[in-house]
């Protein structure tokens, strides 16, 4: 089969099949890169981290990436196509039918459900993001002030933080 063909079918499928939105498809697209021979779980991981560093829903850019590393920019094309047409579709067939259907008990006991699953699946790809990660004074002290500035909600220290990490970080400061 085609590799281009073969990078469509299989994000398509995983758009398909995975609920939860895009940080539910991040481990589906782990297992299926690994599976198919298209990255290890470094490369994933590498990938992963600059699709979050991109603007956008996590599940498009990570696909992009790993659609690039496979068949370069044609890849990225495909994969980015088909992440995106299944919800697409989902949420205009969806929308139509859940609404008459949202006080129904078994409607939202199995929307509860698939909440759940989503969090569980969130844990598990922050677990293997931290793991792999080499820890120093800096980083920890870096990782404590994003979590104080997002609890503090404020708007202007965020991205005067972001500024000066970026500064540090091309002086080489680590």
């Amino acid at each position: 089969m085609n590799v281009l063909l073969k990078v469509f079918l299989t994000f398509l499928k995983i758009s398909s099949l995975t609920l939860g939105g895009g940080y539910a498809m991040i481990p589906v697209m782990q297992w299926e890169a690994k599976k198919m021979g298209w990255s290890n779980e470094d490369e994933f991981y590498k990938d992963l981290s600059i699709a979050q560093t991109i603007p956008g829903p996590i599940a498009f850019n990570t696909a992009i990436m790993v659609g690039k590393r496979v068949a370069g920019i044609p890849g990225a094309l495909l994969a980015g196509i088909a992440v995106v047409l299944p919800p697409f579709f989902a949420i205009v067939a969806v929308a139509s039918v859940i609404k008459p259907l949202s006080n129904n008990i078994y409607v939202r006991g199995f929307l509860k459900g698939c909440y759940a699953a989503v969090i569980g699946l969130v844990f598990n790809v922050f677990y293997g993001l931290i793991k792999k990660q080499k820890w120093t004074i800096f980083k920890i002290v870096i990782v404590a002030a994003g979590v104080i500035l997002l609890i503090l909600n404020n708007d202007f220290l965020i991205p005067v933080f972001a500024g000066v990490l970026f500064f540090l970080y091309f002086k080489g400061v680590e």
